[in-house]
């Protein structure tokens, strides 16, 4: 009844990313998988939400506050809040953002013969060999690397809302979708629709008073119309949105403004949605040998 902790020594630093990506790996070797949240509060109860989705293991849609233990023939895999002092009887596998901290390799050290290993994600392509050395001379085990990725990096559509702090004229029930690009409107509507189907997850920024293009990203179904300037839009805008899967979002800002804000968003995103998973796990399944890890949890 082996059991793994996903760790890291700070938030944001990929273990939900690294937590469905082996437990994928685990199940698609033949392991029957639970995944488990540790945590309090709105990131926990958000990454609980995630694992719940997923079709290849087992999770509860609520967070836990004590350690789960697993049952007979399941190998139980538990995120761990950042920074988080895990148990010191369990195997852990230690998540390590970009490059090794000083704070990593002291949670390394800590753990001793119970660490797994690490896995390093939103690596530079251009530092891979340095990196993976940084992680073996810093005592950290290293069992695969994850390059930089633009889809796990990616953005949901109530992450870019929450950034501008924009107020939602019309939920398109799609709050957790992620969002990989973002398209400025042209000045007329006529390349508009061609340039904009060229996109599939997309969020639209428009001025208040272009109704062509708020239809026209309604029509090719944006993730995400972004109306700035501060003022509504036609209410035959919202009303063409009604049933349609297009989150429209109102910004103060105008749209120089609202492009520069939603640069932070891709800096503090989460891991959610089967888009995420699938490339996690595409990544992560031919550098990682599951079966090798299987028998490590198992000594």
């Amino acid at each position: 009844m082996p059991s793994l902790q996903i760790v890291s020594s700070q938030p944001f630093a990929g273990r939900s990313t690294v937590a469905v990506a082996v437990a994928r790996g685990l199940a698609a070797n033949g392991a029957k998988v639970r995944l488990a949240r540790h945590g309090r509060g709105d990131a926990a109860t958000e990454d609980a939400l995630c694992f719940a989705e997923s079709l290849f293991a087992s999770a509860a849609a609520k967070p836990v506050t004590r350690m789960p233990s697993p049952a007979r023939g399941e190998t139980l895999i538990v995120e761990l809040e950042g920074g988080a002092a895990p148990d010191s009887k369990l195997p852990c596998l230690i998540a390590v953002h970009g490059e090794p901290t000083n704070a990593d390799e002291a949670l390394a050290a800590a753990f001793g013969d119970r660490l797994v290993g690490s896995i390093a994600v939103a690596v530079n392509p251009s530092r891979i060999e340095d990196v993976a050395r940084l992680l073996t001379t810093g005592g950290l085990r290293p069992l695969a690397l994850l390059p930089e990725d633009r889809v796990l990096a990616a953005p949901s559509v109530g992450e870019l809302g929450a950034t501008l702090g924009a107020r939602t004229l019309y939920q398109g029930e799609n709050e957790r979708e992620i969002v990989e690009d973002v398209l400025i409107g042209p000045i007329f509507a006529d390349p508009a629709q061609p340039l904009f189907r060229r996109f599939a997850a997309k969020a639209i920024l428009a001025p208040f008073n272009k109704t062509d293009l708020h239809l026209a990203a309604i029509e090719t179904n944006a993730a995400c119309l972004v109306i700035t300037g501060g003022r509504e839009p036609s209410p035959y805008v919202i009303d063409r949105a009604s049933g349609e899967a297009t989150t429209i979002l109102l910004a103060e800002q105008d749209t120089p403004a609202t492009v520069a804000a939603l640069a932070y968003a891709w800096s503090r995103t989460r891991f959610r949605g089967a888009r995420k998973a699938d490339a996690a796990y595409a990544h992560l399944e031919g550098r990682l040998d599951f079966t090798t890890l299987a028998r490590k949890l198992e000594a």
